[in-house]
């Protein structure tokens, strides 16, 4: 079964201006006729399926998350249309939610089309009609990415490294931890070297940058330079143990695109916002 919901749900905000969308948005179509729209809106039998709507979707998205506050807005163009899967828009924010392992303070998704075709089988799959581009904002915040990088997963990812470090005899690394400061995130890594008793401890201030739509780490720097070490071999290890490419991994899907457009850190939080788009399942 396809997350579509999931998919739809998190990575936006922060003030963003898109473009028009109308290259990628279809003129509604199959729609009930205007005097039956308009006798379901009259009689608030579309207002009623509107809100059975969002309790559903709010439902469906509980099942995929830990933790969090979820609120959910659909607008629909009657009743007998949202029972066929086709709706006006869709608007989906979250509050200090938790997925997979990742922590989020505040997201916000919204479809970005006038008219969205999506058909829920009985069986549970799901099958998009039309491409759905998406709004989509985050905030992450400090605490969140920290918690985030003690989630299992993403300490598989560092084990990876230690793997390699153990073969090579090199290092392994104890602990991992983000700070923000002056717009810049800060990543402090402990690690072990053989023969040596105390683990010693690395900081690398780096810039968050948009490459290709996805986040990296850029104009790396060694903090404590005190140590001798090659920080342009440890900003590679870096980028792959980047804790905010493993958050945005959650919305990787084959049935999505994914584009993150800004990025910014304030105090201690991030804004991040960009698209995402469904992709229709070929007939």
């Amino acid at each position: 079964m396809k997350k579509i919901l999931l998919t739809i749900l998190i990575l936006a905000a922060g003030q963003i201006s898109f473009a028009s969308c109308s290259q990628s948005c279809v003129a509604p179509y199959e729609l009930t006729s205007g005097f039956s729209r308009f006798v379901s809106k009259a009689t608030g039998q579309n207002f009623i399926a509107e809100k059975v709507g969002e309790s559903l979707v709010k439902k469906a998205i509980k099942k995929d998350i830990t933790s969090g506050k979820i609120d959910v807005n659909l607008k629909s163009f009657s009743t007998r249309d949202l029972k066929a899967g086709k709706f006006k828009s869709l608007e989906i924010t979250g509050k200090n939610v938790e997925v997979d392992g990742v922590y989020i303070t505040y997201f916000n998704t919204k479809t970005l089309c006038d008219f969205n075709y999506v058909i829920q089988y009985k069986n549970g799959d799901v099958f998009v009609k039309e491409d759905i581009p998406v709004s989509a904002s985050a905030i992450i915040s400090e605490e969140d990415l920290n918690n985030t990088m003690n989630s299992s997963d993403y300490k598989r990812l560092v084990n990876d490294i230690n793997n390699i470090g153990g073969t090579l005899n090199l290092f392994q690394i104890v602990s991992t931890s983000v700070k923000f400061k002056n717009g810049k995130m800060y990543y402090i890594m402990k690690y072990a070297l053989p023969f040596v008793r105390k683990p010693q401890e690395i900081v690398i201030s780096a810039d968050l940058c948009i490459h290709n739509g996805e986040i990296i780490l850029a104009n790396t720097e060694l903090v404590n330079n005190n140590i001798k070490l090659d920080v342009n071999n440890f900003s590679k290890i870096l980028n792959y143990i980047n804790p905010l490419d493993f958050s945005a991994k959650i919305l990787e899907n084959k049935n999505a695109r994914f584009n993150v457009q800004n990025i910014n850190i304030s105090g201690d939080k991030i804004s991040i916002n960009g698209t995402i788009t469904v992709l229709k399942d070929k007939d």
